[in-house]
């Protein structure tokens, strides 16, 4: 199962890295902001920078979760860190909550899914011991002597 959510977090950190990266004006028509000027252009493709990178690290662990175990906490973390973001700004009223909604919704679900499938390496099973079945044997007489 945490291969199934980690190919979802590598579809939405690679098309949410391609909106903000190739198509920033996009982010100003789907948020309701101003036109964007350059600084802004700069920091939507830095942000997509960044999600393309999260987007690669979510691959490499979704072909060893358990090797790559730190990795998953990473995207964990960065899941609930947006999550956490998007309710503030939505406690504050920066934004609609029409518009904030499907994110939230999204960041949580993804943060307890990757909390509930973390993969864990299983032990090995120590080996059960054998029955020894001890049988009295008496002692020669020579050796009573």
């Amino acid at each position: 199962m945490i291969r199934v959510i980690l190919a979802i977090v590598v579809a939405a950190n690679f098309y949410a890295a391609f909106v903000f990266f190739i198509t920033p004006e996009i982010m100003g028509e789907w948020y309701s902001l101003r036109p964007i000027d350059n600084t802004h252009r700069f920091l939507t493709m830095v942000v997509g920078a960044f999600l393309s990178v999260f987007g690669l690290g979510a691959l490499l662990a979704f072909f060893k979760p358990v090797k790559y175990w730190s990795i998953i906490i990473m995207l964990l973390l960065m899941h609930f860190m947006i999550f956490l973001v998007s309710v503030i700004v939505l406690a504050r009223g920066q934004m609609q909550w029409q518009t904030l909604l499907p994110e939230i919704i999204y960041f949580l679900v993804i943060s307890t899914a990757l909390v509930r499938w973390f993969p864990v390496k299983k032990k090995p099973e120590p080996p059960k011991p054998t029955e020894v079945k001890a049988e009295i044997v008496e002692e020669p007489q020579e050796l009573q002597e």
